[in-house]
């Protein structure tokens, strides 16, 4: 999950506008709340790692909605992107990213054990992938 202090700016605006954070070749789905239209979390799949990052905003934390994006997120990289393989790391002690993975079918893997955050930050990590056996593109 991206840190604290990127997911509070991204709060601040409303969906369809303001501030953009994905790489060039990657796909990104944005959650929003219908209530207040605020964005309450994203995924990207990054098109040349393969790899699934995202965040969710405290208040929509605990009803399920981090299982939603990962599980969309990998719709979207198997079924459109045709990759057979989807990775996903996480910090290790984020018990509530780890569980959201795993209920969207996520197992785990190796990858690095340190992992740099967007904002610098080294983490203890945790890696975790997802498979198909018939991945596609969308047609």
């Amino acid at each position: 999950m991206i840190a604290e202090g990127l997911c509070a700016g991204l709060l601040a605006q409303r969906a369809g506008g303001g501030f953009h954070w994905a790489p060039i070749d990657s796909g990104r789905l944005i959650a929003v709340d219908t209530a207040s239209g605020r964005i309450a979390g994203a995924v990207t799949v990054t098109g040349e790692q393969h790899e699934i990052g995202g965040w969710l905003a405290p208040q929509f934390r605990g009803r399920g909605l981090g299982r939603e994006l990962f599980h969309g997120a990998v719709i979207f990289a198997h079924d459109h992107l045709a990759m057979a393989t989807v990775v996903a790391g996480t910090e290790r002690t984020n018990a509530a990213s780890v569980g959201a993975l795993m209920s969207a079918g996520f197992v785990s893997t190796t990858g690095p054990v340190l992992h740099r955050l967007p904002n610098g930050r080294t983490v203890h990590s945790q890696w975790f992938r997802h498979d198909t056996d018939e991945p596609r593109y969308c047609r």
